[in-house]
């Protein structure tokens, strides 16, 4: 029996963009409901159960950062997940310190946010006290680079002068670059053993003998000419 996937409520003041990812996520197999205001979607929360909240920042009336107060606040169990235009490191931090689990900045790629979903599903256990200080700077520099270009040395790099501009105590700094090197080490470790893997496979084997076999086929005659 698959196991059913949670259900998820999208709070963004823009109709096209709650219908893209309600239609996205359905098709997923996730059940989605979407509301246009952070009223309405501390409302939908006191009467419904919700194991994921989107929540855009810039909402009518009750912004989307006040929304994730009073959901820290009230000990809410839906992982919060910040989807929003607000590109900036300072905003990042200060949502990940108020317990949301992944920050998002527009235009978003929906494999990105279901990946952000089951990660922090995957994760909760660890995610019911807000982020260290290291962490939550660590987010926002991820949400603010280019997935393309946001690369493990840049992250931790920023990271560190942010946090020393902000005064945080220089052993806290280094126990947490410590540990994030061996998480990266960790994690490119597994990576290279998969590909390692992969390149014995018999498909591989196949596609490298074929390769092999079209660099000593001869020239054709004309190539030669």
């Amino acid at each position: 029996m698959v196991p059913e996937k949670p259900s998820v409520l999208i709070v963004d003041d823009e109709p096209v963009v709650c219908d893209v990812l309600r239609d996205e996520l359905s098709e997923r197999g996730y059940p989605c409901t979407t509301v246009l205001s952070g009223n309405d979607a501390l409302a939908k929360l006191a009467t419904g159960d919700f194991e994921v909240v989107l929540l855009d920042i810039r909402l009518p009336g009750m912004s989307g950062m006040e929304v994730l107060r009073v959901l820290w606040s009230n000990h809410s169990n839906a992982a919060i997940i910040m989807i929003t235009a607000v590109n900036d490191v300072a905003t990042a931090v200060e949502a990940m310190k108020l317990g949301a689990t992944d920050y998002i900045v527009k235009p978003f790629d929906l494999d990105r946010v279901d990946t952000s979903i089951r990660t922090a599903l995957e994760t909760k256990p660890a995610t019911d006290k807000p982020s260290t200080e290291m962490d939550a700077i660590a987010s926002g520099v991820e949400a603010k680079l280019d997935p393309f270009s946001s690369y493990s040395k840049v992250v931790t790099e920023r990271t560190i002068e942010i946090a020393r501009q902000l005064d945080i105590a220089e052993e806290e700094i280094q126990w947490w670059a410590a540990a994030r090197a061996k998480l990266v080490s960790d994690r490119d470790s597994t990576i290279k053993s998969a590909l390692s893997k992969l390149e014995r496979s018999p498909l591989a084997q196949s596609v490298i003998g074929m390769t092999e076999l079209y660099r000593h086929l001869p020239e054709s005659n004309e190539s030669q000419n």
